[in-house]
């Protein structure tokens, strides 16, 4: 198993380029383009989703990915209270105002998982590398 954790936070993520680590993270690890691509568009979606959601307002976060078992496992804590949201079925129209980051997550990856933890809200996603 192979692992990284980044701890966020709003001022990090302006002085910090959270894409260039990841996808160094998944380089090593020799995941293919398409499967970064992935990964990469998910887990901003997911940091954008608590920065612009969050009723904390600080948005601190603490990402951690692993590579195991053919798979790459990303867990997103951060302390906001869990929101029950649905994906949407279909891909949300251009001018809607939100739901495209939940179609993306759910369309792209293999599993997505959102549950209350003691300290606020933990999304899980997967997607298998074989």
């Amino acid at each position: 198993m192979n692992s990284i954790q980044i701890n966020l936070n709003k001022s990090v993520l302006a002085k910090h380029s959270l894409c260039l680590e990841i996808e160094q993270f998944m380089l090593q690890n020799q995941i293919s383009s398409s499967q970064r691509f992935k990964i990469v568009t998910c887990v901003l979606e997911a940091v954008a989703n608590v920065m612009n959601h969050a009723n904390n307002g600080s948005a601190d976060m603490t990402l951690i990915l692993h590579n195991r078992d053919n798979k790459v496992i990303v867990d997103l804590l951060d302390h906001s209270v869990l929101h029950s949201s649905k994906a949407p079925q279909q891909c949300p129209d251009t001018d809607a105002q939100s739901g495209r980051g939940l179609w993306i997550m759910h369309s792209w990856m293999d599993n997505v998982r959102v549950q209350e933890s003691v300290a606020g809200t933990h999304l899980q996603l997967s997607l298998s590398i074989q």
